[in-house]
Parts: structure tokens; C-alpha cells; sequence
């Protein structure tokens, strides 16, 4: 029966009589009654939601669910799922992992990191016009007040970090500050590992003289590596590879520490064989960027842990135009390259420093990309994110 059944067609490990026994039980169950009817396809988009936002790896029936549960989304969204895409200006938009991950996901979310998870149950689960109204207004209200405490926790956590770097071997950076609020310990975490491209850990201080801590791993590290052999000394502990949380009593933090100083010199990472490098997917002439790729990208989706956005290299390409932006500190760069009857539009991220040092306008540049959508006033644009821009070699 295993080697008949259908999980054997997208798993990459050898599959047991156990895995083959489920598999087919799972079968049996949806068709005797009949699954993915209306009322499934409202809950597969919950699923999707859940494991987007909990970064779990979007392979093997994880790709399959996101899927379908974005397909799902777009054909007919949950009523309470409308009101807060309505709230985010996403009505009417083609919804993709990205805006899961950075539009919808961060708010729902939101609600719990603030202590009032209610508010996001209640709204996904209204069968209310006039509560679903307030409802998705609470929710936006407790984002805006969450990302208010990541900023102000930002100019906390990252010098800790940057501190903490040497001393941990590279390998590793701890922020511990009783000014950070406990539900913004991941997404401090998240951040810190996004700047300094190491695993990260982020303490927040409790009233029972326990810490609560959040970890985010970087370049293919496995984060139990580090939780384990601490796992005597914590109250409770628990994530999977790229995400991990634990709480602790104060009296054993220093413990912890000594231990995750031993632990980072022997720190190993998977993908430290690339140098740093961008893995590029292939390289395209002129002729063949134009809007048109984004059917060829959309094939690929749904795109997260485990699944990264193609990523394309373009050489050659011309500057035309190029602006600094950022709501309150201009960070950013929007940029716009000729190619070759076609103008595309790019945003660079965190990158604004180097305009006019590395490069600028009416420059010949290579470019390493990947490409999506910019929504604005109902029409998606094609754009190009930006990883990397170089001058050619000898230029």
C-alpha cells in the first residue's frame, strides 16, 4: 500500500507503513464526507493564516494547504477575514503570501502580543456586520499600538545586540531589558536577526521574577541546538527549527547565559557555504523582463520558509530616475531602470545610503531581484525588490 499511496509523490524521506496508513485514512475521511465544501474551504484559509504566521516550512502538505487556503481567500474571504483586508486597503487585491505575512498576519497577531487575543477570535468568528466592524477597528488599533512598542523597543534591543555580537563569537546576539514588553519578544527577535543575519534571542523581564524569551533563527540554523541542553533550566520551552520560546526563573538567567556563550562558539550554519552570497535562480536578458514574468513567479507560489521567491539577475540595467523614502527616517530607495522598451519601477530596501556612493542615476548597473506587486489606487504595478545592486566589474 505505501508505495501506491500518494504521499510517496512530494515526500523527501522514505515513507513508513505508518505514513502510508494515515495517508490513506486521511483519503478515506474526506470522501466519505465529502470534504472541501464551502464550510472547508472557510477554515482552509484559517489554516493558511496559521502557518504563514507561524513560519512553519511551506513544503510537502504545508505547500499544499497554503495553497489552497489562498485560493480560497481570493475566491471568497471569511467575513471577519474581509473586514480587517478591507481595513488594510487589500479589498479587491490578489492576495499573496507576502500580504499574509506583512499585512494581515502582523495584525491578527498583534492582538495577542498586546493581551486581548479575544479581539481576533472574535473577529475571525462574527457572524455580525455591525461587531465585525469593531471589531477589525480593535484590531487595527492594538497593531498600531504594537508597532509603536517595537519601535520604542528597537532602540533598546539593537544595541544590546550589537554588543552582545563579539562577545557570543559571531554567532549569536542576546537583548534582556525589563523596558521590553513581553509580545514584542519575537518580533524583536525577528528584526534582530534580519540585521545581523545570526539566531537571536530576546529576554523581557516578567512580574513573578520569571523572563519569557523569543528566538529567531538565521541561515538554516537549528534553533533546538541551542534549546536543549538549556532545557533543565527552563520553566517551559517548545518551537520547531526557525522559531522557538521559552520562560525561565530570573535566579537561573545567569546559567543560561554562561551556557549560550559555551554553546554559540560551536554555532555551525547550513547555508555558511554560500559566503553570504545571493543564491540566484537565473540570469535574464532584456527581452524577457517584462510584466509578463510575474506569470511565470506566480506558478511558484505560495513562497516562504522553505520556498524563497525566485530570484533573477539582470545586467546592464540603466538608472533613470531615483528617489529616498521612508515614512519617518528615509531609509529606502525607489528606484527606475530602463530594460529595454520597458521601465520598471524597483524599491531597494535599507539602502538609501548608497545612492550617489555606489552608484547613480544614469549608471549601468547589475541588478539581483526578485519581482512582485506594488497595489496602488486599485491597480497592481509591477515592481522589482531589490537584493543587490553592483556597478559591472572595471566600470
Amino acid at each position: 500500500l505505501k508505495d501506491f499511496s500518494r504521499i510517496g509523490r512530494y515526500r523527501d524521506k522514505p515513507i513508513s507503513e505508518l505514513d502510508g496508513f494515515f495517508n490513506i485514512f486521511v483519503t478515506f475521511i474526506q470522501r466519505r464526507n465529502e470534504l472541501f465544501g464551502d464550510r472547508e474551504k472557510q477554515e482552509l484559509q484559517l489554516v493558511a493564516l496559521g502557518t504563514l504566521a507561524d513560519l512553519m516550512p511551506l513544503e510537502n502538505e504545508n505547500r499544499i494547504l497554503v495553497r489552497q487556503g489562498l485560493a480560497a481567500i481570493n475566491e471568497s474571504p471569511r467575513p471577519g477575514l474581509a473586514e480587517l483586508m478591507a481595513r488594510q486597503n487589500l479589498s479587491g487585491k490578489k492576495i499573496g503570501t507576502g500580504d499574509i505575512a506583512w499585512l494581515i498576519s502582523p495584525a491578527i497577531n498583534a492582538t495577542g502580543r498586546m493581551g486581548s487575543p479575544e479581539v481576533a477570535v472574535s473577529l475571525l468568528l462574527s457572524e455580525n456586520q455591525g461587531e465585525r466592524n469593531k471589531l477589525s477597528e480593535e484590531v487595527i488599533r492594538l497593531n498600531n499600538d504594537r508597532k509603536q512598542l517595537g519601535t520604542d523597543a528597537w532602540g533598546i534591543a539593537e544595541p544590546l545586540a550589537r554588543e552582545s555580537l563579539e562577545k557570543h563569537h559571531g554567532n549569536l546576539v542576546i537583548a534582556a531589558d525589563p523596558r521590553i514588553h513581553r509580545g514584542i519578544t519575537g518580533i524583536m527577535a525577528n528584526r534582530l536577526t534580519n540585521c545581523f543575519q545570526v539566531p537571536a534571542v530576546v529576554l523581557s523581564f516578567m512580574e513573578d521574577e520569571t523572563l519569557v524569551g523569543s528566538m529567531r533563527s538565521a541561515r538554516g540554523y537549528n534553533l533546538q541546538n541551542l534549546l536543549e541542553p538549556c532545557a533543565d533550566l527552563f520553566i517551559d520551552h517548545g518551537g520547531h527549527t526557525f522559531a522557538a520560546g521559552f520562560s525561565i526563573h530570573k535566579k537561573n538567567l545567569d546559567e543560561l547565559y554562561d551556557r549560550f556563550l559555551l554553546l554559540s562558539a560551536d554555532i555551525q550554519f547550513p547555508d555558511s557555504e554560500n559566503g553570504g552570497e545571493v543564491m540566484i535562480d537565473a540570469e535574464l536578458p532584456h527581452e524577457y523582463l517584462t510584466p509578463s514574468i510575474l506569470d511565470l513567479t506566480d506558478r511558484f507560489e505560495p513562497y516562504g520558509e522553505g520556498n524563497d521567491p525566485l530570484t533573477f539577475l539582470a545586467r546592464n540595467m540603466k538608472i533613470l530616475a531615483a528617489d529616498i523614502m521612508g515614512k519617518t527616517e528615509k531609509l529606502h530607495l525607489k528606484l527606475t531602470f530602463a530594460c529595454g522598451t520597458y521601465k520598471w519601477p524597483a524599491v531597494y530596501w535599507k539602502a538609501a545610503e548608497r545612492l550617489n556612493r555606489d552608484f547613480a542615476v544614469g549608471d549601468a548597473v547589475d541588478t539581483v531581484f526578485t519581482v512582485g506587486r506594488n497595489s496602488f489606487n486599485g491597480s497592481d504595478i509591477p515592481q522589482l525588490i531589490l537584493q543587490d545592486v553592483q556597478k559591472p566589474a572595471g566600470a
